[in-house]
């Protein structure tokens, strides 16, 4: 039995892994990359990637109705499985892509599941190969409901694949995925009830904006139950009674679990149980991105770390620079700032806390002029400052501008910037950045 050697041998080509896999192949390293799904990972085939398509195309639809009912008269129609088959059309010229930058750098892809046998082997159907350093990046899985009636909870991943929408759905979970997909659902026009155990959504957003959020989805027709869940789920003809803890019951057309991730890490093999995990089963990492076993590194959603594409991406360049140049530090996740894509978009870099702040809300022009009274949900911002040296610590942003004045506001943060940055700068009249920078 043959047993190549490699510098390194990565397991999972997420995005994130692939630019592992390229930028230590680019810096004269041997890279065997292991894969037993599609090339991509979770973003590109079931998360970031389509539903970004879909959120933008129902966004569309949601304008089109909001301007036909302020005098602007157009037919709406909306074809979803013309829609969904575009998309996938994409991700699978994304797929050929990823294969062909692969290649160019040669680049060893091998199809199939990795067993880890220790800190430098791995087997891969009935053959072993070997690595100086063994990166794992198998990312996470859906995690599942323990209730009565299981077997008719959806999640994403089957969400994606619908080609005809329900006329009413539940979603349980108030984090990212549920409530995105509670957005762009409602804007196709199915009847959304989303179910959250907390009491308001967004746990990770500071409280404030996610009840600012939660108030504008509302206002949008979708029903937001919280401190509550779902206890049993049964078929009734066509649809799904749902039993709510309350005692409430509820039909609907379909029943979506969204309730968090669970990193992969026990499909590894027995010699995975020497990885020390924490709390929420990923492993635990250095700043190195080391496990406590010399020779194996961690990253993306299976290591320790913000479970975000680009801090994955930077934390990965940083790696292979780490072990085949002359090193590298990881991203300060102090300046990572994230976004929700629902309508408009939140988003937040930083902590704002009990510092100093700029606040404000403002109902966008357009958005006055063409939307409906009912639509019109002031957009949200708060600029946060050390109140001994003035430097900006943080933001929380609600408006269409928002993913792209979040990454602003951590440039500014990571310079240090003052206050007097907002108050000196002048911005487009009229747009929301004039308000935001005008205080």
């Amino acid at each position: 039995m043959s047993t190549p050697e490699f510098d390194s041998i990565v397991i999972g080509a997420g995005s994130a892994r692939l630019a592992y896999a390229q930028t230590a192949a680019k810096l004269g390293a041997n890279v065997l990359l292991v894969e037993r799904d599609a090339l991509g990972g979770t973003c590109v085939n079931r998360e970031c990637v389509p539903k970004k398509i879909l959120w933008a195309a129902s966004g569309i639809a949601r304008s089109a109705t909001h301007t036909a009912q302020q005098g602007i008269s157009t037919d709406i129609s909306f074809d979803f499985k013309k829609l969904v088959a575009k998309r996938d059309a994409h991700i699978r010229s994304i797929h050929a892509s990823f294969e062909t930058s692969l290649e160019d750098v040669g680049v060893t892809l091998i199809r199939g599941d990795a067993t880890l046998l220790n800190a430098h082997s791995v087997r891969i159907r009935d053959e072993i190969f070997t690595a100086s350093h063994i990166i794992l990046a198998t990312g996470g899985r859906l995690s599942k409901m323990d209730i009565e009636g299981a077997q008719h909870l959806m999640n994403s991943r089957d969400v994606l694949e619908w080609t005809t929408l329900p006329a009413r759905m539940m979603i349980v979970g108030g984090g990212y995925i549920g409530y995105e997909f509670a957005a762009i659902f409602t804007a196709l026009g199915v009847k959304v009830t989303l179910v959250h155990d907390g009491a308001h959504v967004l746990d990770s957003f500071a409280e404030n904006m996610a009840k600012h959020v939660q108030s504008g989805l509302e206002t949008a027709g979708i029903d937001v139950l919280t401190n509550n869940g779902l206890e049993a789920v049964t078929q009734r003809g066509g649809g799904f009674e749902c039993l709510l803890k309350p005692g409430q019951t509820l039909t609907v057309d379909a029943v979506v679990a969204a309730v968090g991730r669970t990193p992969n890490i026990e499909q590894l093999g027995p010699f995975s149980g020497r990885l020390e995990t924490v709390s929420n089963g990923a492993l635990a990492v250095t700043a190195q991105f080391a496990t406590n076993v010399a020779g194996i590194y961690a990253i993306g959603d299976v290591a320790d770390r913000l479970p975000l594409t680009p801090v994955a991406t930077a934390d990965v360049t940083a790696l292979a620079h780490m072990l085949h140049c002359d090193g590298a530090a990881a991203v300060d996740l102090h300046l990572v700032a994230t976004t929700t894509f629902v309508y408009p978009p939140a988003a937040f870099v930083g902590s704002v806390g009990d510092a100093p702040e700029l606040a404000g809300k403002v109902v966008a022009l357009v958005q006055n002029i063409l939307a409906p009274d009912s639509a019109r949900a002031p957009d949200f911002y708060k600029i946060g400052f050390d109140e001994a040296t003035g430097a900006m610590t943080g933001a929380p942003i609600i408006s269409d501008s928002a993913p792209d004045l979040i990454a602003l506001c951590a440039a500014l943060i990571a310079a240090k910037a003052p206050a007097s940055a907002f108050t000196e700068a002048t911005a487009i009249h009229p747009s929301f950045a004039e308000e935001f920078f005008g205080d």
